[in-house]
């Protein structure tokens, strides 16, 4: 017979504001501030943190994910069970609202979170995943669009900050430029560009050759979010570079409907609604022996540390989110020599800067 137990978990959510050090373009816009929101899941003594990081262009804001928390909040005797129950809890969510998987996401990382520090054991051991230090890739760091006298400043400094592999947004008249400008100062180290679904697909096949005569890694999102999969194969089979999907892959049948017309996935925990479901496609990425590249939005070291549990899965990590703001408030994962290194904290290690 089971004993049972009255402790319940409850949620409080509130708005984070944070700052980038520099104005961060990509070819949807730019901007110097990102609206995210914190949540914490309350259990016997014990917090566990998650992060929301919505995206316009996977139509989510910070109004939408505020309205989808409430409502899970006002149903949350119904939604939370056994604080171990995390896939469990994912599925109610699923029932009770479709998509918004930023706010779900949120969620299901803050009750990893909450999970490992009751148990005392940090998520990557409760996952399975406890590696040595240096089983993950390095991770890059990210050069926003700016004006090519800006680009040439942010790839000196992050040339000066230790960064020993980058990546260039692009999705502009004036991308050629940009590549030029970068490798002016960077000539030698890894380069990849991510051209956020800026481009159609002879234009991208035009741009990756251009791009593979500056040593370019691989190209992300060429063609837009709803682009066919015959677009896909279009550039593929004419690229001399590798290409991978991000906007495109949300879910792990996102990888099955585009096997075959690209060469890896991004996977993003914003998008996925978690980790759980970050493994799946992880999962079926690799069935399809596609490469993998783990990624995120602008997101405190909530955001960076939860992604970061999974680096041992991936070939490619832009876990950079939080190194390219000013005012992080957490802190959890941290870069060491091009490295983004959790910690064996309970849970997913992180803390208030404060």
């Amino acid at each position: 017979m089971t004993a049972t137990t009255t402790k319940s978990i409850s949620m409080s959510f509130e708005p984070l504001t944070m700052h980038t050090r520099h104005p961060f373009g990509i070819s949807y816009g730019t901007s110097q501030e990102t609206k995210n929101v914190l949540v914490k899941l309350h259990y016997d003594g014990h917090i566990g943190f998650g992060e929301a990081a919505p995206a316009s262009y996977h139509g989510e804001s910070r109004e939408t994910v505020l309205t989808v928390l409430g409502k899970f909040q006002d149903c949350q005797n119904e939604l939370f069970g056994d604080p171990f129950a995390i896939a469990a809890t994912s599925a109610r969510m699923d029932k009770i609202i479709a998509g918004h998987a930023a706010a779900k996401s949120a969620i299901e990382i803050a009750m990893h979170d909450l999970a490992g520090k009751i148990a005392g054991l940090s998520t990557r051991r409760m996952l399975g995943l406890y590696d040595a230090p240096l089983a993950m890739p390095m991770t890059d760091f990210t050069i926003g669009i700016d004006s090519l006298d800006m680009i040439e400043m942010k790839t000196e400094e992050a040339l000066a900050a230790g960064h020993k592999l980058l990546k260039v947004k692009l999705g502009t008249s004036y991308d050629r430029e940009i590549i030029q400008k970068v490798r002016k100062v960077a000539a030698h180290i890894p380069l990849r560009v991510d051209a956020n679904g800026g481009w159609s697909p002879k234009e991208a096949v035009e741009k990756a050759k251009f791009l593979a005569e500056h040593n370019i890694e691989f190209i992300e999102q060429p063609l837009p979010k709803f682009a066919h999969k015959e677009d896909f194969a279009f550039v593929k089979e004419r690229s001399p570079i590798m290409i991978f999907a991000d906007e495109s892959i949300c879910k792990a049948s996102d990888v099955a409907r585009l096997a075959g017309a690209i060469d890896g996935v991004v996977v993003k925990l914003a998008k996925s609604g978690g980790l759980l479901e970050a493994i799946r496609i992880i999962s079926t990425a690799r069935a399809h022996s596609l490469k993998v590249m783990f990624g995120m939005m602008i997101e405190s070291s909530i955001g960076v540390t939860a992604a970061a549990q999974l680096s041992s899965l991936c070939d490619y990590l832009d876990l950079d989110g939080a190194l390219l703001l000013r005012d992080d408030p957490f802190i959890g994962a941290v870069w060491q020599d091009g490295y983004m290194m959790p910690n064996e904290q309970p849970g997913l290690g992180v803390r208030p800067r404060n």
